[in-house]
């Protein structure tokens, strides 16, 4: 069966939520582009560093911690599906996604964790980029901040 086909004859309706997800990459190689899935502020033991929306349950600093940790989290991905982070040339652009109480206007400021730790690692040429810093009503497992990058590989 083509994919056509399974277009054509495909349900109105997804099947019923279940234990078992839909099989997503963490990263997808394009030509010399990586792109990356969104990662959440999940910190090294599995768990999310903090919950909620900033104006509301989190504070700055922390938002900036969790942006930092997504950072993290999005290089991890990129050397994961590459072996190394030797390959990247430079980091497009970021997505930040935060969490945002009615009337938070500080998106960008949360931001700049998740680019200060991009610059941090693969330094000023390679980790300067263009970014957007979008506020959203609410994120994947209650995260504040997602974030997802567009790689150029060498």
């Amino acid at each position: 069966m083509t994919s056509d086909d399974r277009h054509a004859s495909a349900p109105a309706v997804p099947p019923p939520a279940g234990p078992q997800r839909p099989t997503i990459a963490k990263a997808i190689r394009q030509g010399d582009l990586l792109f990356t899935s969104g990662q959440t502020a999940v910190g090294p033991d599995g768990v999310l560093i903090a919950s909620g929306r900033l104006g509301d349950q989190i504070d700055l600093e922390t938002g900036r911690r969790c942006a930092w940790q997504c950072a993290a989290n999005v290089l991890e991905a990129v050397r994961s599906e590459l072996g190394s982070l030797e390959p990247v040339a430079e980091v497009v652009k970021l997505t930040v996604f935060v969490a945002s109480a009615p009337g938070f206007i500080e998106q960008h400021l949360v931001a700049d964790g998740a680019t200060a730790y991009v610059q941090h690692v693969l330094g000023a040429d390679a980790g300067t980029h263009a970014r957007s810093a979008i506020g959203v009503a609410e994120l994947p497992t209650g995260s504040p901040v997602e974030v997802e990058a567009v790689i150029r590989l060498s």
